[in-house]
Protein backbone atom coordinates (compact mmCIF):
# COMPACT_ATOMS: atom_id res chain seq x y z
CA UNK A 1 0.00 0.00 0.00
CA UNK A 2 1.60 3.36 -0.90
CA UNK A 3 1.76 5.71 2.01
CA UNK A 4 0.09 9.12 1.47
CA UNK A 5 2.24 12.07 1.38
CA UNK A 6 1.67 13.38 5.09
CA UNK A 7 3.36 9.98 6.04
CA UNK A 8 5.91 10.52 3.60
CA UNK A 9 6.65 13.76 5.17
CA UNK A 10 7.18 12.05 8.76
CA UNK A 11 10.82 10.71 7.52
CA UNK A 12 12.21 13.72 7.31
CA UNK A 13 11.15 15.26 10.83
CA UNK A 14 13.37 15.56 13.71
CA UNK A 15 13.30 12.56 16.05
CA UNK A 16 12.37 13.85 19.26
CA UNK A 17 9.08 14.70 17.34
CA UNK A 18 8.56 11.44 15.14
CA UNK A 19 6.53 9.14 17.27
CA UNK A 20 3.93 12.09 18.28
CA UNK A 21 3.02 12.85 15.15
CA UNK A 22 3.56 9.62 13.32
CA UNK A 23 0.78 8.29 15.99
CA UNK A 24 -1.78 11.62 15.89
CA UNK A 25 -1.49 10.70 11.77
CA UNK A 26 -2.35 7.32 12.53
CA UNK A 27 -5.42 8.20 14.48
CA UNK A 28 -6.52 10.67 12.33
CA UNK A 29 -6.75 8.08 9.08
CA UNK A 30 -8.00 5.82 11.63
CA UNK A 31 -11.02 7.80 11.87
CA UNK A 32 -12.08 8.67 8.60
CA UNK A 33 -11.68 4.92 7.78
CA UNK A 34 -8.47 4.80 5.96
CA UNK A 35 -6.79 1.64 5.71
CA UNK A 36 -3.34 3.40 5.41
CA UNK A 37 -3.79 4.15 9.04
CA UNK A 38 -1.99 0.62 9.92
CA UNK A 39 0.93 1.35 7.50
CA UNK A 40 1.30 4.29 9.03
CA UNK A 41 1.32 3.21 12.84
CA UNK A 42 4.24 0.65 11.40
CA UNK A 43 6.72 3.54 10.54
CA UNK A 44 9.85 3.41 12.62
CA UNK A 45 11.91 6.48 13.37
CA UNK A 46 14.79 6.85 10.47
CA UNK A 47 18.07 6.06 11.96
CA UNK A 48 20.90 8.67 12.43
CA UNK A 49 21.18 11.50 10.29
CA UNK A 50 18.75 9.88 7.78
CA UNK A 51 16.00 12.24 8.55
CA UNK A 52 17.94 15.66 7.58
CA UNK A 53 19.17 13.36 4.31
CA UNK A 54 14.98 13.10 3.78
CA UNK A 55 15.10 16.72 4.55
CA UNK A 56 17.38 17.77 2.14
CA UNK A 57 15.38 15.47 -0.52
CA UNK A 58 12.03 17.33 0.60
CA UNK A 59 13.03 20.86 0.60
CA UNK A 60 16.06 21.00 -1.94
CA UNK A 61 14.67 18.54 -4.44
CA UNK A 62 16.31 20.68 -7.28
CA UNK A 63 19.84 21.03 -5.43
CA UNK A 64 19.65 16.89 -5.09
CA UNK A 65 19.09 16.15 -8.69
CA UNK A 66 22.33 18.18 -9.39
CA UNK A 67 24.06 16.34 -6.58
CA UNK A 68 22.81 13.05 -8.68
CA UNK A 69 23.61 13.90 -11.87
CA UNK A 70 27.07 15.19 -10.74
CA UNK A 71 27.28 11.41 -8.98
CA UNK A 72 26.52 10.24 -12.11
CA UNK A 73 29.33 11.91 -13.98
CA UNK A 74 31.77 10.79 -11.49
CA UNK A 75 31.01 7.48 -12.17
CA UNK A 76 31.47 7.75 -16.13
CA UNK A 77 34.68 9.80 -15.39
CA UNK A 78 35.95 7.17 -13.41
CA UNK A 79 35.02 4.63 -15.91
CA UNK A 80 36.55 6.45 -18.79
CA UNK A 81 39.90 7.21 -16.71
CA UNK A 82 40.25 3.42 -15.61
CA UNK A 83 39.97 2.71 -19.42
CA UNK A 84 42.73 4.62 -20.70
CA UNK A 85 40.92 8.22 -21.22
CA UNK A 86 42.73 10.15 -18.36
CA UNK A 87 41.63 11.71 -15.37
CA UNK A 88 40.55 15.07 -16.53
CA UNK A 89 36.97 14.58 -16.18
CA UNK A 90 37.00 12.44 -13.30
CA UNK A 91 38.62 15.35 -11.59
CA UNK A 92 36.21 18.05 -12.80
CA UNK A 93 32.88 15.50 -11.74
CA UNK A 94 34.71 14.95 -8.05
CA UNK A 95 35.27 18.48 -7.57
CA UNK A 96 31.69 19.34 -8.61
CA UNK A 97 30.10 16.94 -6.60
CA UNK A 98 32.06 18.45 -3.40
CA UNK A 99 30.77 21.64 -4.30
CA UNK A 100 26.91 20.51 -4.87
CA UNK A 101 27.65 18.98 -0.87
CA UNK A 102 29.21 21.67 0.31
CA UNK A 103 26.01 23.72 -0.37
CA UNK A 104 23.32 20.93 0.63
CA UNK A 105 25.77 21.09 4.24
CA UNK A 106 24.44 24.53 4.50
CA UNK A 107 20.85 23.29 4.52
CA UNK A 108 21.57 20.85 6.98
CA UNK A 109 22.95 23.32 9.40
CA UNK A 110 19.46 25.41 8.88
CA UNK A 111 17.55 22.01 9.51
CA UNK A 112 18.94 21.10 12.63
CA UNK A 113 19.54 24.64 14.32
CA UNK A 114 15.54 24.89 13.32
CA UNK A 115 15.18 21.17 15.68
CA UNK A 116 16.78 22.21 18.21
CA UNK A 117 20.02 20.68 17.25
CA UNK A 118 23.64 22.14 17.55
CA UNK A 119 24.88 22.26 13.96
CA UNK A 120 28.64 20.85 15.11
CA UNK A 121 31.25 20.79 12.28
CA UNK A 122 31.37 17.09 13.12
CA UNK A 123 27.98 16.31 12.29
CA UNK A 124 27.96 18.29 9.48
CA UNK A 125 30.63 16.78 7.64
CA UNK A 126 28.72 13.77 8.05
CA UNK A 127 26.04 14.79 6.14
CA UNK A 128 28.19 16.00 3.54
CA UNK A 129 30.44 12.62 3.30
CA UNK A 130 26.94 10.87 3.34
CA UNK A 131 26.06 12.85 0.40
CA UNK A 132 29.10 12.27 -1.76
CA UNK A 133 28.67 8.56 -0.90
CA UNK A 134 25.04 8.40 -2.08
CA UNK A 135 25.53 10.41 -4.80
CA UNK A 136 27.46 7.97 -7.45
CA UNK A 137 26.77 4.73 -6.22
CA UNK A 138 23.58 3.70 -7.88
CA UNK A 139 21.16 0.91 -5.43
CA UNK A 140 18.23 1.50 -2.48
CA UNK A 141 19.77 3.62 -0.23
CA UNK A 142 20.27 6.14 -3.16
CA UNK A 143 16.85 5.76 -4.76
CA UNK A 144 15.14 6.34 -1.04
CA UNK A 145 17.52 9.47 -0.66
CA UNK A 146 16.19 10.93 -3.72
CA UNK A 147 12.83 10.56 -2.64
CA UNK A 148 13.49 11.40 0.81
CA UNK A 149 12.92 7.62 2.48
CA UNK A 150 15.78 6.80 4.07
CA UNK A 151 15.08 4.82 7.22
CA UNK A 152 18.62 4.78 7.79
CA UNK A 153 21.93 6.64 7.20
CA UNK A 154 24.14 4.29 4.86
CA UNK A 155 27.25 2.89 6.28
CA UNK A 156 30.16 3.67 3.96
CA UNK A 157 32.65 0.98 2.97
CA UNK A 158 36.44 2.32 2.65
CA UNK A 159 36.04 1.55 -1.16
CA UNK A 160 33.04 3.96 -1.18
CA UNK A 161 33.91 6.31 0.51
CA UNK A 162 33.97 9.83 -1.42
CA UNK A 163 31.99 7.91 -4.51
CA UNK A 164 35.10 6.54 -5.39
CA UNK A 165 34.18 3.13 -5.65
CA UNK A 166 35.57 1.77 -8.66
CA UNK A 167 32.71 0.82 -10.67
CA UNK A 168 31.70 -2.87 -12.38
CA UNK A 169 34.37 -3.48 -14.98
CA UNK A 170 35.97 -0.61 -14.49
CA UNK A 171 39.70 -2.31 -15.33
CA UNK A 172 41.51 -0.51 -18.13
CA UNK A 173 40.51 -2.34 -21.65
CA UNK A 174 43.44 -3.56 -23.53
CA UNK A 175 43.12 -2.22 -27.37
CA UNK A 176 41.25 -4.05 -29.72
CA UNK A 177 43.58 -6.24 -31.99
CA UNK A 178 42.79 -4.62 -35.97
CA UNK A 179 44.30 -7.15 -38.53
CA UNK A 180 45.77 -4.72 -41.11
CA UNK A 181 43.05 -3.68 -43.81
CA UNK A 182 44.38 -4.55 -47.48
CA UNK A 183 44.67 -1.04 -48.53
CA UNK A 184 47.72 -0.65 -45.35
CA UNK A 185 49.22 -4.05 -45.86
CA UNK A 186 49.61 -4.02 -49.39
CA UNK A 187 51.66 -1.46 -50.70
CA UNK A 188 54.26 -1.40 -47.93
CA UNK A 189 54.58 -5.41 -47.25
CA UNK A 190 56.66 -6.20 -44.00
CA UNK A 191 57.48 -2.67 -42.84
CA UNK A 192 53.82 -1.47 -42.77
CA UNK A 193 52.99 -3.94 -40.95
CA UNK A 194 55.57 -3.83 -38.19
CA UNK A 195 54.63 -0.15 -38.50
CA UNK A 196 51.51 -0.86 -37.60
CA UNK A 197 52.45 -3.40 -34.92
CA UNK A 198 54.38 -0.74 -33.22
CA UNK A 199 52.11 1.60 -33.40
CA UNK A 200 49.30 -0.20 -31.69
CA UNK A 201 52.16 -1.19 -28.88
CA UNK A 202 52.97 2.50 -28.23
CA UNK A 203 49.11 3.41 -27.76
CA UNK A 204 48.48 0.28 -25.53
CA UNK A 205 51.47 1.38 -23.35
CA UNK A 206 50.27 5.02 -23.32
CA UNK A 207 46.39 3.76 -22.18
CA UNK A 208 48.32 1.64 -19.46
CA UNK A 209 50.29 4.71 -17.83
CA UNK A 210 47.24 6.77 -17.80
CA UNK A 211 44.85 3.78 -16.31
CA UNK A 212 47.62 3.08 -13.64
CA UNK A 213 47.95 7.28 -13.04
CA UNK A 214 44.25 7.32 -12.97
CA UNK A 215 43.69 4.57 -10.24
CA UNK A 216 46.73 5.69 -7.91
CA UNK A 217 45.33 8.93 -7.68
CA UNK A 218 41.45 7.18 -7.17
CA UNK A 219 43.19 5.12 -4.22
CA UNK A 220 44.81 8.12 -2.53
CA UNK A 221 41.76 10.04 -2.66
CA UNK A 222 39.74 7.34 -1.17
CA UNK A 223 42.26 6.80 2.03
CA UNK A 224 41.70 10.48 2.84
CA UNK A 225 38.40 10.20 2.12
CA UNK A 226 38.51 7.36 4.61
CA UNK A 227 40.42 9.31 7.40
CA UNK A 228 37.66 12.22 6.86
CA UNK A 229 35.09 9.92 7.17
CA UNK A 230 36.69 8.61 10.80
CA UNK A 231 37.28 11.72 12.08
CA UNK A 232 33.59 12.72 11.20
CA UNK A 233 32.05 9.35 12.63
CA UNK A 234 34.20 10.35 16.03
CA UNK A 235 33.11 13.79 16.28
CA UNK A 236 29.43 13.14 15.23
CA UNK A 237 29.54 10.63 18.48
CA UNK A 238 31.33 12.66 20.74
CA UNK A 239 28.26 15.25 19.94
CA UNK A 240 25.38 12.66 20.22
CA UNK A 241 26.37 11.91 23.03
CA UNK A 242 26.38 15.66 24.33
Amino acid sequence: MSLPEAARALLALPPDRFVAERDALARELASRGDRAAAEVKKLRRPVGLAWVLNHLARERGGDVEALLRAGDRLRAGHRRAVAGGGPGELREAEEELRERARALRSEAARALDGAGRRADPAVLSRVELLLRLLAPLPGPDRDAFRSGALAAEPSPSPADVGGLALVAGGRAAPAQERAPGPRAAAPSGRAAARDAREARRQQEARQAREAKRAAAEAAHRAREARLDADRADAGARRAEAA
